[in-house]
């Protein structure tokens, strides 16, 4: 039987996760990166991570453990490596596991593998048509459209977090004013509020303690990110939003007013309005997201 190994790299942890056919999780665990000690210090713990994992899942048939990794950046066309990756994790632009490792590996933006997780394991039976966005330090995000995960040309797709809502605003890494991004991410909270706030979680504690300022600068990203939402839901019409990421766990701070600005700017055909909910996998959906797609991709060639 086969089983299906899924790794998510960050700049921090590396989150490891197997499944089995059926989609159960066989194991889960946590390892540091060790970035700063260099490119190849962490190049060779993820291929001994897999080698291990392999062993340990394949009672000495590796060709029973099925591979595939998450990453921030844009992946190839052939889904074998990140192609794109500015200004983080040096030296993984290019850098191809399977290569090294002699076998094949599927490779996958992280937000691409967390809203795969996410519609694989909650909502495939039910929907077919899901958008995820990752509120973080960024913004950034999925589609499934027709129960497929949805990539795009050069797999740039559901990179929501660089679209503008504000043509004159903030010029920002993709050459976008006014992005979605700068709106609501944390790396432009401290700029975004004057210099008052250092993080979205200390802006968040200062709305709901009811500090005006705090009130005026967090409820102004929630209405632009709901005005974000609203444009992506007419551009391509979704059964469902799904936002996850750390911003995401504001909770009633964020989903109350996000739900009252978004009344006023979406279009309702009908009266039907589009559900927006947080997401239910937390720090490994993108480990579990990358072991579904080796999956889909295993079945889809073999």
């Amino acid at each position: 039987m086969k089983k299906y190994l899924g790794i998510d790299i960050g700049g921090t942890n590396i989150k490891v996760v197997a499944i089995d056919e059926g989609g159960d999780i066989l194991l889960q665990e946590e390892h540091s990166t060790d970035d700063a000690l260099g490119e190849e210090l962490w190049k060779k713990k993820i291929t001994k991570i897999i080698g291990a994992k392999t062993n340990e899942l394949a009672n000495e048939n590796g060709s029973n453990v099925i591979c595939g990794i998450s990453s921030p950046g844009l992946a190839d066309e052939k889904n074998s490596c990140i192609l794109h990756m500015p200004k983080r994790l040096s030296g993984i632009e290019g850098y191809c596991w399977g290569n090294e490792l002699n076998r094949e590996i599927w490779v996958l933006n992280d937000a691409h593998a967390a809203t795969l997780a996410e519609y694989e394991t909650f909502y495939k039976d039910s929907i077919k048509h899901m958008l995820l966005l990752t509120l973080g330090t960024g913004v950034g995000g999925g589609a499934i459209l027709d129960g497929n995960l949805y990539q795009g040309a050069i797999n740039r797709g559901g990179h929501f977090g660089h679209i503008s809502i504000e043509h004159t605003g903030q010029m920002t890494m993709t050459n976008m004013p006014g992005s979605l991004e700068y709106a609501i991410g944390n790396f432009s909270v401290e700029d975004r509020t004057r210099g008052n706030f250092k993080s979205t979680k200390e802006l968040v504690k200062a709305y709901e303690a009811g500090d005006p300022m705090a009130i005026y600068w967090w409820l102004s990203s929630v209405k632009r990110l709901s005005v974000g939402l609203a444009s992506l839901i007419n551009a391509f019409s979704p059964e469902l939003i799904v936002l996850g990421g750390g911003i995401a766990t504001a909770g009633k701070a964020l989903f109350d007013p996000l739900d009252q600005f978004i009344s006023f700017v979406e279009w309702q055909p009908g009266g039907l309005h589009t559900p927006i909910k947080p997401a239910q996998h937390e720090k490994y959906a993108g480990a579990i997201g990358a072991a579904l797609f080796s999956k889909r991709k295993y079945n889809h060639d073999s």
